[in-house]
């Protein structure tokens, strides 16, 4: 396993005609010349663009340039920065290039979490969908609605496709691999009742969604869920020229929650893995547990909160607003607690709403779980961004108060971060099958990207994770996924880094928007989906954001 620090560097001199692969000129030249190439060579060519770029962005391509890089620079060292200070280059660590004397990188990896059915905690598999179909959710013996009650929402134009594919959403795909049961078997219901309601409506005729959202309340009462069919052509709507939106924001209004299903996805030929996915959500979204991580037994009690963000542009050429103070919270298992949104906040207000939210939630969780003057509470903070002194204080005086309440209270502020200058690679990781190129060269996928649950530590409170492996990769000519940086703040009063690493990654194992794992937890990626809901239905007219901190605020109405 060796670690390389990613330096900058230019590929092409500025006076150079050239365009390089993988630049931003490459990418502009590429969708140039799509929309005008002949005969049917534009796939040709996006692929050889692509296969160039690997060569660049690549595991193998970029420890290469790198090495080479830092062995360029060698030949001008010592190299003098300031007057009587020079600096050395190295090689990069653990590289097959660098000297046998040269530092080791220590790795150590975390074993993927297993998935839990029941809360007796007997009923475990490695693997969430052939655990759920084998044994049934999480909550199976207590969840309610038995029967829910599902409306569709679909354009005319779109009825015979949209029947069909809800047939086989409640009943199974006969002879599927994933998705033969259907939803009522495999989340154990008695019966599901749906019931379709077409519409008039052009492809991006908003006010004819938000009519028949308005009608549905009228004529079929208050659903469990409803399901929105949109297209792809619409996607790019915001505001109220959005149908989505419009839809969402109008049922949500009458506290229902919303499914999204493109008539793109519908159409496709197999819907075997897209139906299993989508019953995954629609499970969650009506207050389902599908499953829980096993997660180490604690004398603590422990909560999890995560503090998202998400950039926002409320239409193409508008700046992007910044929307953050949105908080998630978890048990330790990854199960979903609730989480606060009671004002959807600029980022100039974040330090205030972020304590009003935090407060808010804590008095919650204290409610909810029996909290007694004689536990001890810790309260582990997973934050989108590094928190400033400022921030820090403010937290510690609301844990101060706990201090008051109960035994022992401690704390960890753990910054994770997709943005940073490190790269890890695995040298010995060979990859896995090999897709042919343009140039007919085999590639393997995934050669020299570490497996998931690496950690590697650089400092006393940073480490580095690993969280989407070589089989994560969806292509072979994908780029080197970027690990997290954890990063525990100095405040903390829980420091035990690899605790926290661990739990980090057990979390990105688990989500109930797919049955594969993420590029990062759920507890910021769950604040993040939050978030950049709420910039977005801010602009459709009408919408009531306090309806996620009253009717929702224990919903997964997100996913």
């Amino acid at each position: 396993m060796t670690a390389v620090f990613a330096l900058p560097m230019r590929l092409a001199s500025p006076r150079s005609m050239r365009i390089e692969p993988g630049s931003r000129e490459a990418r502009t030249t590429s969708r140039m010349c799509s929309p005008f190439s002949r005969g049917g060579r534009h796939a040709h060519i996006l692929e050889a663009l692509a296969e160039a770029k690997f060569g660049l962005l690549g595991a193998d391509g970029r420890l290469q340039r790198v090495t080479a890089f830092a062995k360029k620079l060698r030949e001008s060292v010592p190299m003098t920065i300031a007057a009587g200070l020079s600096v050395d280059i190295g090689l990069p660590i653990g590289s097959p290039a660098a000297p046998a004397q040269a530092p080791k990188v220590r790795s150590a990896r975390f074993d993927e979490p297993s998935f839990v059915f029941d809360p007796g905690l007997d009923k475990t598999d490695r693997n969430a969908e052939r655990g759920l179909t084998k044994y049934g959710p999480f909550d199976s013996q207590s969840f309610s609605p038995r029967t829910p009650r599902v409306v569709v929402l679909t354009p005319q134009e779109y009825q015979g496709h949209v029947d069909t594919f809800m047939d086989q959403f409640r009943r199974g795909v006969p002879g599927g691999k994933v998705y033969p049961q259907g939803f009522v078997r495999k989340y154990q219901l008695a019966a599901c009742d749906i019931t379709i309601h077409a519409f008039d409506a052009g492809p991006r005729d908003a006010d004819s969604y938000r009519n028949a959202c308005r009608d549905l309340t009228r004529n079929l009462g208050k659903p469990d869920l409803a399901i929105v069919i949109t297209s792809k052509e619409q996607q790019f709507l915001h505001g109220d020229q959005s149908p989505y939106l419009v839809a969402k924001a109008t049922l949500m209004n009458q506290g229902i929650v919303v499914q999204e299903i493109q008539i793109e996805t519908i159409r496709k030929g197999n819907l075997d893995y897209s139906l299993d996915s989508i019953a995954l959500q629609c499970y969650a979204k009506i207050g389902g547990i599908p499953f829980v991580i096993a997660a180490p037994q604690t004398i603590t009690h422990e909560i999890i909160i995560g503090i998202g963000s998400a950039h926002v542009k409320p239409s193409r050429f508008s700046p992007p607003e910044r929307i953050v103070g949105i908080t998630t919270v978890f048990n330790a298992d990854g199960s979903y607690i609730l989480s606060n949104t009671s004002h959807e906040t600029d980022y100039e207000w974040y330090p205030e709403e972020l304590l009003h939210a935090l407060r808010s939630c804590i008095e919650a969780v204290k409610k909810r779980n029996a909290w007694r003057a004689d536990d001890a509470i810790r309260l582990i903070f997973h934050v989108f961004k590094p928190l400033k002194d400022t921030e820090a204080e403010a937290v510690k005086r609301l844990v101060k108060g706990l201090l008051t309440e109960f035994r022992a209270v401690e704390f960890a502020f753990v910054h994770i971060s997709e943005t940073h200058d490190w790269a890890l690679f695995d040298t010995a990781a060979l990859g896995g099958h090999k897709q042919r190129m343009p140039s007919g060269r085999l590639v393997p996928k995934g050669r020299s990207v570490p497996q998931r649950g690496h950690t590697v530590s650089i400092s006393a409170s940073e480490v580095l994770l690993t969280v989407t492996g070589p089989f994560d990769l969806k292509v072979a000519t994908q780029g080197l996924p970027r690990p997290l940086l954890l990063k525990l703040h100095r405040a903390s009063t829980f420091t035990d880094i690899d605790y926290l690493a661990g739990q980090v990654f057990r979390l990105t194992a688990l989500s109930w928007r797919r049955f594969y794992p993420s590029g990062k937890p759920i507890t910021v990626m769950y604040s993040d989906l939050i978030a950049s809901l709420l910039g977005q239905l801010r602009h459709v007219r009408n919408w009531n954001a306090d309806v996620v901190s009253t009717n929702f605020r224990t919903s997964k109405w997100f996913l």
